[in-house]
């Protein structure tokens, strides 16, 4: 019984394995925060909502986040996990540019009949950023 016991408490140390380093790189780097909307625009914008983060002048989004119809105010979470390409997860780190968009269509590089916020510099880590989409295109 007792060599079980050792047995057992030996493979338990063993099998406890640390995270991974990017496991440690998410949690401080999260933004978080509220999307609102303008009440003259809560009926002209409907159907999918997309968080994009960019970093930099780079036009490639480095994230983003599809919700369908989302209701308003709109609680998100962003993370170094929500990456396009997964090996830029560290680019989610210091400054990065987020923006949201509204489509009709679910496509959110089209143009008509869309919404968006003016694009924010948000340092990472960042809780309760508010986000409102104040523009509209016909």
């Amino acid at each position: 019984m007792r060599y079980a016991i050792l047995i057992f408490l030996a493979f338990s140390l063993f099998s406890c394995q640390s995270l991974p380093p990017e496991a440690h790189f998410i949690d401080p780097n999260k933004i978080s925060g509220k999307i609102l909307i303008d009440e003259k625009l809560k009926d002209k914008c409907k159907g999918d909502m997309f968080i994009i983060v960019r970093k930099g002048i780079s036009p490639q989004p480095l994230a983003v986040k599809k919700v369908k119809n989302p209701s308003f105010p709109y609680n998100f979470k962003l993370t170094p996990a929500d990456v396009l390409v997964e090996d830029m997860f560290k680019e989610f780190k210091d400054e990065v540019i987020l923006y949201v968009k509204t489509s009709q269509s679910g496509n959110p590089m089209e143009s008509s009949r869309s919404c968006e916020s003016e694009p924010i510099v948000v340092k990472t880590g960042a809780q309760n950023v508010v986000i409102k989409i104040t523009k509209y295109t016909e």
